[in-house]
């Protein structure tokens, strides 16, 4: 499975009027417009998401190959020319397997593409003559095997193709993408020590696979990068990968963004939540905001009563204080005197977190502004007895 961050080549290019970052390994990273907040599939990198009716990798329902093509290999030279996934596989976005074609060039250029045409319709001939034919022997594409590939797995898989298109044979039956791609076993540890760069599944925001280090900008690279999960079916809905590896968050609201969760252990032995219990040490930064000017501290935490999470309640470390101008920010603590705030009025939140597909996952348990009294009678609710 592909790493988001390996690469060989990053460029710029403008499609349909937005300014992306494009790697030739066919991920994106679509910028803000100007002057603009960020939307909702801005400011990631990502192999974009599968539609689920035609199979192409997309981004805000724009097609990903298109704008991989239009970044490396020019813009589109006529309305006629469509762009060719040269081994078929329409999740196989990397720059070598794509081309600026027109139909015609790529059922006649194309051997794996001629050779699915002759078993369809006969002959190429009968198909020119009869382009119905295609239609009428059409049969819904087969998108189970295909998915976004490291660039070993896009050379097995267009050698495997190219050599069926050549040869006599039909198909005949069994796993379409076990064959492709040849899969060899997986290499197994001696060690059970367990670190989150090696293990964390990016699987979790809708718009795509996101890497370890998706929210930071283009051109930013860091060494041991988990891989992509890319089944489409495997995905967990309502999920945000959190700014620290390893963690993932649950969407609460449309616009919610990525936090860190820096208590997030990222080498661990044993039971993960345990390891995070380790963390969780009095005052210590539970959560804090994109933009970091919000955060909140440890106040307690218990395990749930069938120690399958953790409950933890954490405390504001800021307060907000009117401006000249009329608004309001979020100030520090730490830049207050004492008699300018009171800890116990802080307000406090509650989270539950849990150890699902190789990630701490955090949930908020109530939303909205709960007082910090009835946050501490659900937080006795849900806990193990103390006693």
């Amino acid at each position: 499975m592909p790493d988001i961050d390996d690469f060989t080549c990053e460029v710029e290019c403008i499609y349909k009027d937005e300014r992306y970052a494009v790697r030739d390994n066919g991920a994106v990273f679509r910028y803000p417009r100007d002057g603009k907040r960020p939307r909702r599939y801005d400011n990631f990198w990502t192999f974009g998401k599968p539609n689920i009716v035609h199979g192409y990798m997309e981004i805000a329902s724009v097609r990903i190959h298109a704008i991989v093509a239009t970044a490396f290999l020019g813009l589109k030279p006529t309305k006629e020319h469509v762009v060719d996934h040269i081994d078929t596989n329409r999740r196989n976005n990397r720059v070598e397997n794509l081309r600026w074609v027109t139909r015609l060039e790529n059922i006649l250029d194309n051997p794996i593409t001629r050779k699915r045409i002759i078993l369809r319709c006969g002959s190429i001939e009968a198909f020119l003559a009869n382009p119905s034919l295609l239609r009428e022997n059409e049969l819904p594409p087969d998108l189970r095997w295909m998915r976004t590939v490291t660039n070993a797995e896009a050379q097995v898989s267009k050698k495997r193709l190219l050599e069926w298109a050549e040869s006599d044979k039909e198909p005949s039956g069994g796993s379409l993408g076990a064959w492709v791609f040849n899969p060899s076993e997986k290499s197994t540890s001696t060690s059970d020590k367990v670190s989150t760069h090696d293990t964390q599944a990016d699987l979790l925001i809708e718009e795509g696979q996101l890497g370890v280090w998706g929210y930071k900008q283009p051109g930013f690279q860091e060494n041991n990068q988990s891989n992509a999960l890319q089944d489409e079916e495997d995905r967990t809905p309502n999920l945000i990968l959190s700014l620290t590896p390893g963690a993932a968050q649950v969407r609460v609201f449309f616009e919610d963004k990525p936090c860190e969760y820096p208590c997030t252990p990222q080498h661990f032995d044993g039971n993960p939540l345990a390891a995070y219990a380790a963390n969780l040490t009095d005052d210590a930064v539970f959560w804090r905001n994109q933009d970091g000017d919000r955060t909140y501290s440890v106040a307690k935490y218990g395990y749930s009563s069938d120690g399958s999470s953790l409950i933890v309640m954490s405390r504001a470390t800021y307060v907000w204080k009117g401006q000249v101008n009329g608004d309001s920010k979020p100030v520090s603590v730490t830049q207050l005197k004492p008699d300018e705030y009171d800890k116990n009025d802080l307000p406090c939140s509650l989270t539950e977190v849990t150890y699902e597909q190789k990630l701490f996952v955090h949930k908020r348990i109530e939303t909205g502004f709960p007082s910090n009294e009835y946050l501490e009678e659900i937080f006795n609710q849900r806990i193990k007895s103390r006693e």
